[in-house]
């Protein structure tokens, strides 16, 4: 059943993102260029404390804009349309939680791979293998809820952080063949649009946005926590 509504899921996003493709492309170009000028501003003057400087301002925008994205992301799937003002209202509700999300995750995603490679250069034995196994399906586990983490802090009455690492961390294990294929989508959808770059340029962080808010609403219609913002109109 949830292989069909993963399945489900993947139609939706591609579905909206097409019938939102100019106003989420308008977004995804904000989002983009944001982080992405800077960098090229600081290369280009060869200075070190310039690329530093503009290094550090690409490194905050890129959670804060993202932020703004995953908010229009959630109406759209929602069934609902937005405007550019909503990108920007999503950007002043989150801002800083999206940076501590991005201290978290820096903190979190490099304590885990220090642990992965730790292990296997400093002691030998079959142990190893598993030990550092486990850190590694740790780590898969933790970037996993990630597409989970800002639909569910969207979706929540009180936009608590902890709160919506926890819930997509139950929505994860309840549903892990289901958050299998959400990721699996994610990773195809995303190599894909850095191969053909034009749709990275228009969609490359939209997309992923739109597929984890639909796959977080389709979660909590199926356990009964939301009611479907979409329901599907009876015939009669």
């Amino acid at each position: 059943m949830f292989i069909k509504e993963a399945m489900g899921v993947f139609w939706q996003t591609l579905k909206d993102t097409w019938e939102e493709l100019y106003s989420l492309a308008i977004v995804n170009l904000v989002w983009l260029f944001s982080w992405a000028l800077p960098i090229g501003l600081g290369s280009a003057t060869r200075i070190r404390l310039v690329i530093i400087l503009t290094g550090l301002i690409s490194l905050g925008l890129f959670p804060i804009t993202t932020a703004g994205v995953y908010y229009v992301a959630h109406r759209v799937a929602q069934g609902r349309t937005f405007h550019f003002s909503d990108f920007i209202e999503g950007i002043k509700l989150y801002w800083w939680r999206s940076l501590l999300w991005l201290l978290a995750n820096m903190v979190v995603t490099g304590f885990l791979a220090l642990n992965i490679w730790f292990y296997p250069n400093t002691f030998k034995g079959s142990w190893v293998v598993l030990v550092s196994g486990f850190w590694l399906a740790v780590l898969f586990f933790w970037l996993a809820i990630q597409l989970y983490f800002w639909p569910m802090l969207i979706q929540q009455e009180k936009p608590r952080l902890f709160m919506a690492w926890r819930n997509s961390a139950f929505l994860v294990l309840a549903g892990p063949f289901y958050a299998f294929f959400m990721v699996c989508f994610t990773l195809i959808l995303g190599g894909l649009s850095l191969v053909l770059t034009l749709p990275f340029i228009l969609v490359g962080m939209a997309i992923p946005a739109v597929l984890g808010n639909n796959a977080v609403i389709r979660l909590l219609v199926r356990f009964k926590i939301i009611q479907d913002p979409r329901p599907k109109p009876i015939h009669g």
